[in-house]
């Protein structure tokens, strides 16, 4: 069995707009070593005073590889409270399997339920799979690399939005085919800091205009071996949100992280 790692993150800086229902998952677990791996991820805010809020977020992911065979289960959400009022409420969970080719290709199948207040999702599951190819591995005296791995695939997308929020007569369920395509580039600086940037693209097969973008950058900076400095950065897009939210927003976070 691997080392368990377990990562509790201390927020001090959020600026936090409702967010689009993709989520990066590519950050949630990086390792691909042998064996079974845990790692799990806490953030919050309070402000007391003339306001009471607490922002709480968390995540709680499985992996287990042996040879070509790599399984994953990623869980996690987001609650934020007002004066003991739940305001949000954010949840997601997702199984995913990949088969190994070679270090440069593989197949991968997944499974995905969420729900999110904010996003009036009272559901959304997701069935899909892809091929996930290798197209840029550069490594310099095992210190530094640099990869970029590039994705195609489908999914099946069903969703049931909170009808007392939406206009009459407006759709409130769907069950839609998806393209899906995402980019992931990675480097890295062994002891120093590491860069994440993904995007992800998903479109309806029967509607060009109905299409989702999310962009996210992530940068960590070793300040020693237990302790580390992070920024989020993250942009999503969606061409046909509901009526009553916006088709935009914006998600950035900062933080120190502390590795046990």
């Amino acid at each position: 069995m691997n080392k368990i790692a377990v990562i509790c993150v201390f927020v001090f800086a959020i600026v936090d707009h409702s967010a689009q229902s993709i989520i990066n998952t590519e950050k949630l677990f990086k390792s691909s070593q042998e064996g079974l791996g845990v790692s799990s991820k806490l953030s919050g805010n309070s402000i007391q005073g003339n306001a009471s809020v607490l922002f709480l977020k968390y995540s709680l992911n499985f992996s287990y590889k042996k040879e070509k065979h790599y399984l994953r289960l990623l869980s996690g959400g987001s609650n934020i409270n007002q004066d003991k009022e739940m305001v949000s409420n954010n949840l997601f969970s997702q199984l995913r399997y990949n088969y190994v080719f070679n270090e440069k290709s593989k197949v991968f199948v997944f499974s995905q339920l969420q729900s999110n207040a904010i996003l009036l999702l009272e559901r959304r599951f997701l069935v899909g799979a892809g091929y996930r190819r290798s197209i840029v591995d550069f490594h310099k005296d095992s210190i530094k690399s640099f990869k970029i791995d590039l994705s195609a695939g489908v999914m099946q997308e069903n969703e049931l939005l909170n009808r007392g929020n939406l206009e009459i007569d407006e759709k409130y369920h769907t069950n839609y085919t998806r393209m899906i395509f995402s980019l992931v580039g990675v480097l890295d600086v062994k002891n120093k800091f590491t860069l994440v940037n993904t995007t992800y693209f998903q479109q309806y097969v029967l509607n060009l205009d109905d299409f989702r973008l999310l962009n996210e950058f992530n940068l960590m900076f070793n300040i020693n071996k237990n302790l580390a400095f992070s920024i989020d950065l993250v942009y999503r897009f969606d061409s046909e949100p509901p009526s009553t939210l916006s088709d935009r927003d914006l998600n950035t976070n900062v933080g120190l992280l502390f590795k046990l």
